[in-house]
């Protein structure tokens, strides 16, 4: 059941993610990720999920990714029930983000990986290859309405504050690299900040004429809103506190539950399908244990590279690449339908600030299916194959893409060893536990409340 606090922030409207420092204009905020309004609509979704029109697309996914080729990877197999019900999960918030966000605003954590929110467990939502390092934060505006996003960056600020306004929800328009198109952007090196750290952004469809940090957006139709803070140190960067409001449009209609369920299940129909074929042609149209070469992003979010592996039990795939003097650089591992691997007690994801660098500045990554005692592990939970991905975001200007991937070779233990002989490189026998427990550890410090 939800409490009669959360209801009261649905019933209010409520619009914000984390708090805002004492004396802000704006509505009263919840603090910190896992707040009322948050919890509310967990709990709404978890409804919603449940009701048969959901389930019956949840077994059309089920059905279409058993059919789907990638079933013949390795690791396709054992997780696509998984992997179905983690899209399933990001339609049901797209759905209810669409029928409330226009009218009510809020910037709703979404696509993260499966845990406890307070006592709350909630099913993992990233798909389309989730970034373990953002934050992803999303609402839905109306073209016919206005709205202010207020924020402030303090000492404990992410790598980078992100807003992008997408054509439509991801999946649900032409089918490109980035998986649909961007609208409007804005970055945090590009706002107008107050000497105390505060800024407004504005979003409607009127063109900027002087107003700084605005998101013009089309006049009509419900427009998608992603928000992602990048933190490259888990352990002390935490989102950037945000709220928005709604402060003009027409009246705009309320939806029931039961139309919520038949937007989903409609969502989840059209979504499933677009990205198996994604990955088919991005991603699986390459050999395995290959990358393709680094790809310029829209909206100066950097530069980007990603491959699928498949190993056998004594094989890794050594990866070196050099961080180009990025402000982040991250490689990950999915399974083979885009839904990463454990990131929270497992080393699915590493970071420039989490692995080892090798004497010259670059860095060496090892894929295996066991622990080969490499520092630099990326661990894909004991499955033989999946997607791969790295990402250089905030690069220095002038930077030479083709500098990115300096190797990508496959081989034995034995040579990894001969290869890389640093003791700097490797772990000592219990030190891969104590790594695991502290990364469970700053995951959770995401959802740390800012001190006011």
């Amino acid at each position: 059941m939800i409490g009669r606090q959360a209801l009261a922030w649905l019933a209010a409207g409520a619009c914000t993610m984390l708090a805002m420092p004492a004396g802000a204009d704006g509505p009263p905020a919840p603090a910190g990720l896992v707040n009322p309004a948050q919890l509310a609509r967990e709990h709404l979704a978890q409804r919603i999920i449940a009701r048969p029109e959901v389930q019956a697309s949840l077994r059309r996914t089920a059905a279409a990714y058993a059919a789907d080729p990638a079933m013949r990877i390795p690791g396709g197999k054992a997780n696509r029930d998984r992997a179905a019900r983690a899209i399933t999960f990001a339609a049901v918030y797209y759905a209810i983000g669409l029928a409330l966000d226009p009218a009510q605003p809020q910037l709703f954590w979404c696509c993260k990986a499966p845990q406890k929110l307070g006592r709350l467990g909630v099913g993992g939502s990233g798909y389309g290859i989730d970034n373990p390092d953002n934050v992803y934060r999303m609402t839905h505006v109306d073209g016919g309405s206005h709205y202010v996003v207020r924020g402030q960056m303090r000492s404990d600020r992410p790598a980078q504050l992100h807003l992008e306004v997408r054509d439509a929800i991801p999946g649900t328009t032409a089918m490109n690299a980035e998986g649909g198109t961007q609208l409007a952007t804005l970055r945090d090196d590009a706002l107008q900040i107050g000497a105390d750290g505060r800024f407004v952004i504005t979003i409607d469809s009127n063109p900027a004429n002087g107003r700084p940090n605005h998101l013009q957006v089309p006049a009509s139709g419900v427009h998608h809103v992603i928000v992602r803070d990048l933190l490259t140190d888990w352990d002390h960067q935490l989102p950037i506190p945000l709220t928005i409001e709604r402060v003009g449009g027409p009246d705009l209609p309320r939806r029931s539950e039961a139309e919520l369920a038949h937007s989903a299940a409609a969502l989840l129909d059209r979504i499933a399908p677009f990205w198996l074929d994604y990955d088919n042609r991005f991603i699986f149209s390459r050999l395995a244990n290959t990358l393709a070469p680094a790809r310029l992003r829209p909206g100066g979010r950097g530069i980007s590279a990603s491959g699928h592996f498949a190993l056998g039990e004594a094989e890794l795939l050594l990866i070196t690449v050099d961080p180009l003097g990025a402000a982040s650089f991250g490689i990950q591992l999915t399974d083979p339908w885009g839904v990463a691997y454990d990131y929270i007690g497992r080393t699915s994801s590493l970071n420039q600030r989490q692995a080892r660098a090798n004497p010259d500045g670059t860095l060496t990554v090892a894929i295996a299916r066991q622990d080969p005692g490499f520092a630099n592990w990326l661990d894909p939970s004991g499955q033989a194959g999946g997607i791969v991905t790295l990402r250089w975001q905030g690069l220095p200007a002038g930077i030479d893409p083709t500098r990115a991937i300096r190797a990508v070779e496959v081989v034995t233990r034995g040579a990894l060893r001969q290869r890389w002989p640093d003791p700097e490189l490797w772990l000592a026998p219990g030190q891969r536990a104590a790594q695991r427990a502290a990364r469970r550890q700053s995951h959770e410090h995401r959802k740390a409340v800012p001190p006011g």
